[in-house]
């Protein structure tokens, strides 16, 4: 019976030790949900191959991103990569038009999103990368502080020669100041997407800008001014201006004028200007109209600008975009009474 006993003791320790070697450990946390501070996107679940997987090492968190955002590195550093910290918020009411998801080669698929933030009646402008629950806020200083900023445009594109989207943003603002006070300024961001996060490169902004001498750009004046040795970047420009009509902004009726550019040859610009001005619609209908023309005008490079001249009389034409020109004089009378010619000039469709 004893034996019998013991028997049974041993059956009943061995069993307890299966399950005690068996016993389930605890379950594992998720990863925290809360995104760091950064520029290095959770990368996608496939991994990367080829030259990628050798650039971008998967994280291990998820929802984590690391690196660096926003900071301007000079052009040829590496930027190394910083401790995460606390998610950015998203601030502001979202930029539908001006927010896309977009796929990085690095990161993967992604959101850019655009807000804009009312700070004292003026709409301060906010761009984010989002993954999953990762944020990361692209940091900027405005050119124009105080000034009403509004988004142009956003693109992706290589600029940097890695076969990498790299982020394009182009914002406008005007400073009120001065006879182009109202006529919009582009202010351009470019973020190079690199190992160790998305990296603003002051660098190629001002390449770009050196490369085009307009006040307003476009996407494809970005990368023509990339292209462009800054040295030629001018008389490239008004080569590229295109002959046919342009139009003065606020033309009525009563009150137009009228530039038509004939042909660009080396540094020189042949135009037509047409100007007219009527005190109301009777006065136009019986013959009141004041006229202002230059037949066969032709115009002289001076630094960026065209000078027409004709006695005392200077007419500058500036370029202001690929499409657009400035016209403004010295003020010596030329024209009829009231008629006037400063102002932006667009080109007719």
């Amino acid at each position: 019976m004893k034996s019998r006993v013991f028997i049974l003791a041993l059956l009943a320790l061995a069993v307890g030790c299966s399950n005690g070697a068996n016993a389930p450990e605890p379950a594992a946390q998720p990863p925290s949900s809360a995104a760091h501070t950064g520029g290095t996107l959770p990368a996608d679940d496939a991994s990367p191959t080829g030259n990628d997987a050798e650039q971008a090492a998967p994280s291990s968190d998820p929802n984590s991103i690391g690196g660096m955002v926003g900071k301007v590195v000079p052009s040829g550093d590496t930027p190394s990569a910083q401790p995460a910290q606390a998610s950015d918020a998203i601030v502001g009411e979202t930029v539908k038009e001006q927010s896309f998801p977009v796929e990085f080669e690095l990161a993967g698929k992604s959101e850019f999103i655009t807000t804009a933030e009312d700070v004292d009646g003026r709409p301060q402008l906010h761009f984010y990368v989002k993954k999953a629950d990762a944020v990361i806020e692209l940091d900027y200083e405005a050119e124009s502080p105080g000034a009403y900023y509004s988004v142009a445009a956003v693109a992706f594109r290589d600029v940097s020669g890695d076969n990498r989207k790299d982020m394009i943003i182009l914002m406008e603002y005007v400073t009120g100041a001065g006879q182009m006070g109202a006529v919009p300024v582009s202010q351009l961001l470019i973020y190079k997407q690199t190992e160790s996060g998305f990296v603003q490169d002051q660098a190629l902004e001002e390449e770009a800008r050196a490369g085009v001498p307009y006040r307003i750009l476009t996407i494809q004046d970005v990368m023509t001014g990339l292209a462009t040795a800054p040295a030629d970047s001018i008389t490239h420009a008004w080569k590229k201006l295109k002959p046919g009509r342009y139009e003065l902004e606020g033309s009525t009726e009563l009150q137009a004028s009228t530039l038509t550019v004939e042909a660009v040859e080396g540094d020189r610009l042949r135009f037509r200007l047409d100007a007219i001005y009527a005190a109301d619609e009777e006065a136009a209908e019986r013959g009141g109209v004041n006229i202002g023309n230059i037949e066969s005008g032709e115009a002289t490079l001076s630094e960026a600008d065209m000078i027409f001249r004709d006695g005392d009389f200077e007419l500058t034409i500036s370029l202001i975009a690929s499409n657009k020109l400035y016209v403004s004089d010295n003020g010596v009378g030329y024209f009829g009474h009231n008629v006037w010619v400063k102002g932006m000039y667009e080109q007719s469709q």
